[in-house]
C-alpha cells in the first residue's frame, strides 16, 4: 500500500499539487505572515514557539493580539479550548480541553461538527456550557491575492458557537471564520464575523508577505 501511494504521488502531472504531501497549515516555530486588512492596516501572525498543554506539544500562534494554541494531530489540526466564567469573583472553569479545529488532508465538500457540553455546580449554583465547532471545506482552485496567484486553494469555513447558562442568565457568542488556505503557505485570506450578546464585529485580511514565500 505504501509503495503504491508513492508511485501514485510521483506520477502526478506537472503543476498538480499533491494535497497529502502539502502543508496547508504550517506549524513551525519562526513562521510569520503579514496581512493587510480591509481598512488598510497591517496585522501579523507568527508561530512564537511551543509549550506543553495537557501533556501534548502545542504551538503558540498569535494573530495580531489574539492568542491560540494549536496541535499537530494525525487527522489535522487541533486547538486548545479554554473558557471560564465567574461567580462572585471566583473563577469557574467550564471548558479546558483539546478539540478538533481543521481536518487534513483538505477534501472538497467535507463537513463535520465537534460538540462539547459541561455542567459545573458551585454550592447551589449550576453553570452549563454548550460548545460546537462546525467545519466545511470547499475547493476554490486558483486565487489571486495582491500580486500573487495561488493554486489548489481551499476554503475552510469554521463556525465556533458557545452558549452558557448560569444563575445570571444566558450568554451566547458565535465566531464565523472563512480561511483561504494555500499549499505550503497557509492562510492567504481571512474573513471573520464575531457576534457576542447582540454585538457584531467583522473584518477581513489578505496576505502581503511571509517567510514561506521566500521573504
Amino acid at each position: 500500500m505504501f509503495v503504491a501511494f508513492i508511485l501514485l504521488s510521483c506520477s502526478l502531472p506537472f503543476g498538480v499539487i499533491d494535497r497529502a504531501l502539502s502543508d496547508y497549515f504550517p506549524l513551525e516555530t519562526g513562521n510569520y505572515w503579514n496581512y493587510v486588512t480591509q481598512d488598510g492596516d497591517t496585522i501579523s501572525a507568527r508561530i512564537e514557539g511551543d509549550t506543553v498543554i495537557l501533556g501534548d506539544t502545542a504551538f503558540i500562534y498569535t494573530f495580531g493580539s489574539d492568542l491560540y494554541y494549536f496541535f499537530k494531530a494525525d487527522n489535522g489540526i487541533d486547538r486548545y479550548y479554554y473558557f471560564v466564567t465567574y461567580r462572585g469573583g471566583d473563577k469557574v472553569v467550564l471548558e479546558k480541553r483539546i478539540g478538533s479545529y481543521l481536518s487534513l488532508p483538505l477534501i472538497d465538500g467535507y463537513a463535520r461538527t465537534d460538540s462539547f457540553s459541561n455542567t459545573v455546580v458551585v454550592v447551589n449554583d449550576t453553570f452549563q456550557c454548550f460548545h460546537t465547532v462546525d467545519l466545511r471545506i470547499s475547493l476554490v482552485g486558483d486565487l489571486s491575492v495582491g500580486d500573487r496567484t495561488f493554486h489548489e486553494v481551499y476554503s475552510a469555513e469554521i463556525t465556533d458557537s458557545r452558549r452558557v447558562d448560569s444563575p445570571l442568565g444566558t450568554s451566547a457568542s458565535e465566531r464565523h471564520e472563512v480561511l483561504c488556505l494555500a499549499p505550503d503557505v497557509g492562510i492567504i485570506r481571512k474573513q471573520e464575523v464575531l457576534a457576542e450578546n447582540g454585538d457584531t464585529v467583522a473584518y477581513s485580511a489578505e496576505l502581503i508577505g511571509s517567510n514561506l514565500l521566500g521573504e
